[in-house]
């Protein structure tokens, strides 16, 4: 499928327009000069490797992962981008479960192959690149055209790991296509659009919610390899980025800097965000503070991952909703029993379309639990309302049972979010003698308060049953990689304040 070669595609029809931008080093590469980088790598790739072999990364977004992902496609070779912020056990243990031919990484992630070095052939990222600029380049590169097969892996993620150990979710060509045309359609991108990348490689969305999208639109990535409010800031003024995704605790950071309020943001046209809840604040605060518009959506690494989107325009109509199903996305809510439920209805949200994974690396029995008759089985709870608009209610395995009552941490979130001086609130599950389980609340505020003082707010607001047990206040999240909050944290805090080993994630 020649059409898939966009890199290609590009570097023939506008072979001077601007692709990639380096912003750490200020390097620009046109598409003509990306199709040359990514030729030259195929050139390299192509003597050594063939089709299904995999070849991991350990290196931060840049110009070279973008060449290796062209070179990857055309010649069928799998792409893995392996999580530089594990340590070095868990990357072997990754490494083992793909088993690589080739592993390149960055020098500054030289320690985290001290388990692997004597296992794969590893080699500096540095050094590769001097190989790829010693290839004798021909001048007619530019009209070559190659062959991408679309059923064919394209990407090998790995999922985070937060209850189990991590799945590695194959991602297609075919997949990359359908997700790029639904993000196309929803978000309105044009070759004329252009983004700050702070996400990483690793992670689906550093590759599949703007970077590759663009990559089909003839838009400009500029990747900047760590985030910092402050040079994010700077970027978006300075480079005029039109389109923009980050989490909603980042958000918060950028809100939080002293630039924040002197910055211009004009150019945006809107924000997109998603891997966690927003708060209704944050929503009125941009849009008060930057006229800017924030469009929450839901993804996952197996599907997409651009599955729903709300449109700009209806954040405040449909307030807490994740959207509209994409153009190329079939959802239905299934009860226990895989039975589709009425609207108002909540049970498990399904998706069926070409943007959903074949399986995953290694582990038929995954893949035949959750992909069910051309069904992928999310383990998210939602329901739809009557205009077709979805709303999530939290995993499966987060609900929890109280006393024989199912309880919903997402719905006491969101109240208990709504009050004067907290900023975000988090509810989990812990173990109780008497009920089986209680909720703990760890609250984020700006200023002291009391268990008392959410507990009479919440008093003619939801059932007593359903009000949580225990009440942390803290003044920060503890953070995963890629930016989420992390369970795994606020439990360790939990049983060191209450000498609870066996609380954990349910």
């Amino acid at each position: 499928m020649n059409g898939l070669d966009w890199i290609s595609k590009w570097s023939n029809y506008l072979p001077h327009k601007i692709a990639v931008v380096e912003l750490d080093t200020q390097t620009e590469y046109s598409y003509r000069a990306m199709h040359r980088y990514s030729f030259a790598v195929t050139q390299i790739l192509k003597s050594k490797y063939r089709e299904g072999d995999r070849i991991a990364v350990l290196a931060e977004q840049s110009a070279l992962m973008i060449a290796l992902f062209s070179a990857c496609q055309r010649l069928g070779i799998i792409l893995v981008p392996i999580n530089y912020r594990l340590s070095a056990k868990e990357i072997f243990e990754l490494l083992k479960d793909c088993e690589p031919s080739l592993i390149i990484f960055n020098e500054n992630f030289k320690d985290k192959l001290t388990f692997a070095k004597d296992y794969f052939n590893c080699i500096s990222k540095t050094n590769f690149v001097d190989h790829v600029y010693n290839i004798d380049v021909p001048d007619d590169f530019i009209s070559f055209n190659f062959t991408i097969k679309e059923d064919l892996p394209i990407f090998l993620f790995y999922t985070s790991g937060t209850t189990q150990k991590p799945k590695g979710v194959l991602y297609t060509n075919k997949m990359l296509f359908w997700n790029s045309l639904n993000t196309t359609m929803q978000l309105e991108l044009t070759s004329h659009d252009k983004t700050i990348n702070i996400l990483p490689p690793y992670h689906t969305s550093g590759w599949n919610v703007f970077v590759t999208p663009l990559l089909h639109n003839g838009g400009t990535i500029e990747l900047l390899k760590k985030f910092e409010a402050s040079d994010v800031l700077s970027a978006l003024e300075k480079t005029k980025s039109t389109v923009f995704i980050c989490l909603p605790t980042v958000l918060q950071m950028i809100a939080k800097d002293p630039d924040f309020e002197k910055t211009n943001l004009s150019s945006l046209r809107y924000i997109v965000t998603g891997g966690e809840f927003i708060t209704q604040q944050a929503i009125e605060f941009w849009w008060k503070e930057k006229n800017i518009l924030i469009r929450p959506g839901y993804g996952l690494t197996e599907a997409g991952p651009s599955i729903t989107s709300l449109h700009q325009d209806m954040i405040f109509e449909k307030p807490n909703s994740i959207g509209k199903a994409n153009f190329y996305v079939e959802i239905d809510i299934k009860d226990s029993n895989g039975q589709s439920v009425g609207d108002y209805e909540t049970g498990e949200l399904c998706i069926k379309g070409p943007i959903v994974t074949s399986g995953y690396w290694n582990n038929s029995v995954a893949t035949k639990n959750q992909l069910r008759e051309g069904w992928f089985y999310t383990r998210d709870l939602a329901y739809r309302d009557s205009e077709g608009y979805y709303f999530l209610k939290g995993r499966m395995d987060e609900m929890y049972i109280s006393g024989g009552e199912n309880i919903f941490p997402q719905e006491i979130e969101q109240l208990i979010n709504q009050y004067p001086h907290v900023e975000k609130t988090i509810v989990l599950p812990v173990n109780h003698d008497v009920w089986g389980s209680v909720g703990a609340a760890f609250i984020k505020t700006t200023q002291d308060l009391k268990q008392t003082d959410i507990e009479n707010y919440l008093k003619d607001k939801l059932a007593k049953y359903k009000f949580p047990k225990h009440y942390i206040f803290i003044t920060d999240f503890p953070a995963t990689s890629i930016g989420k909050i992390s369970r795994k944290e606020l439990y360790k805090l939990f049983n060191k304040q209450n000498n609870n080993e066996q609380s954990h994630l349910l």
